[in-house]
């Protein structure tokens, strides 16, 4: 059975199983529930992509694996079936580009054009997903070596497909691009130093998007985590956390735009680098009932388009985007609370 067939004939049924919502504390099972509502309406879209575009680009299907993982990793919630499926098949080169463009695939250049993706997929499924590509976990040292390769004399890594176009200076989203790909490379087993990549992240010195100081935030902690005997050229986990902090607006959320109103993209993003980080639960749990209000029924979140030319509209690929970051959000900040809860 081919991957659509299978998608097709088992898309209906992957739902059943829903919340495993016992056992829960009550203040938990409205964000459990959002979660799944949240899950189905991603992965529909996902689908959708997959089945009219047949490639992993423009970031739909990277989104669709890390909401479902980030879902997987709070034990509570019923992910797709297919998970395992999407991974082993969105790790493979081949389905980076349009079915016209597979025939003459030349690895290394789709590679180089694809940095945003590889470095989403290697943040989204865990190392310990063995069974995530034909030939075990050797996509990730492929994807790995390819990004050190395509890394600039000053550090950075330039954004590909449609991020160049987003509404935030072209050198912000190189910024943004390079704190991902850094955070991604830190956490795998190369050499790799990144000093050269913080420098670039922090010529930025008045970001104007909330994903740019998410990424720095999580690039600060796994710094601090991982060289805390060390002096590397970067700020404190504190410092970007109150950056991140500054712009939270009174609904409790954020927007994608520092000076926009809040968008599930944009809460998404913060939430969870707050919650990754261990952020005052307070803070925490008035951006958790932002996404909550203002879900739809179906599970999606409306977002205004990232690109110029979307003129603040919501467009199908933010709404995408913002009902996947909203997930991964709410379930990083489920999984670190029931942390705290296990802890006391």
């Amino acid at each position: 059975m081919t991957f659509r067939s299978r998608v097709a004939a088992t898309s209906a049924l992957i739902w059943i199983s829903g919340v495993a919502l016992a056992g829960q504390p009550a203040w938990s099972q409205d964000a459990a529930r959002s979660i799944q509502r949240g899950l189905q309406y991603v992965q529909q879209a996902g689908e959708r992509w997959i089945e009219k575009r047949e490639c992993v680009s423009c970031h739909q299907i990277p989104t669709l694996i890390w909401s479902h993982e980030a879902a997987r990793r709070t034990e509570s919630i019923a992910v797709s079936d297919l998970l395992d499926e999407w991974e082993r098949w969105s790790t493979d080169v081949v389905n980076f580009v349009k079915p016209e463009q597979k025939a003459d695939l030349d690895h290394s250049a789709t590679m180089a054009a694809n940095i945003d993706t590889m470095t989403q997929l290697l943040l989204a499924i865990p190392r310990t997903n063995a069974s995530s590509a034909p030939g075990g976990t050797d996509w990730r040292s492929r994807f790995a070596e390819k990004l050190l390769e395509e890394q600039s004399a000053d550090g950075s890594w330039r954004a590909c497909g449609q991020l160049p176009a987003q509404r935030r200076p072209t050198k912000e989203t190189t910024a943004t691009t390079t704190a991902w790909t850094a955070l991604a490379l830190i956490r795998e087993p190369v050499e790799f130093d990144p000093s050269t990549a913080i420098q670039f992240v922090d010529s930025i010195d008045q970001p104007e998007s909330t994903e740019f100081l998410a990424a720095r935030l999580l690039l600060a902690r796994e710094m601090d985590r991982r060289f805390s005997n060390q002096s590397p050229p970067h700020s404190s986990t504190q410092q970007w956390q109150t950056a991140l902090l500054d712009h939270q607006n009174e609904d409790g959320g954020w927007g994608w735009k520092l000076a926009d109103g809040s968008d599930a993209l944009g809460t998404g993003y913060a939430l969870h680098a707050l919650a990754a980080t261990g952020t005052d639960s307070s803070v925490l749990n008035l951006a958790v009932k932002y996404l909550l209000a203002t879900q739809e029924p179906n599970g999606r979140w409306k977002v205004p388009g990232t690109k110029a030319s979307a003129k603040g509209r919501a467009t199908p690929t933010a709404n995408d985007w913002g009902s996947a970051w909203a997930v991964i959000a709410l379930s990083t900040n489920a999984k670190q609370s029931a942390s705290v809860k296990h802890d006391e």
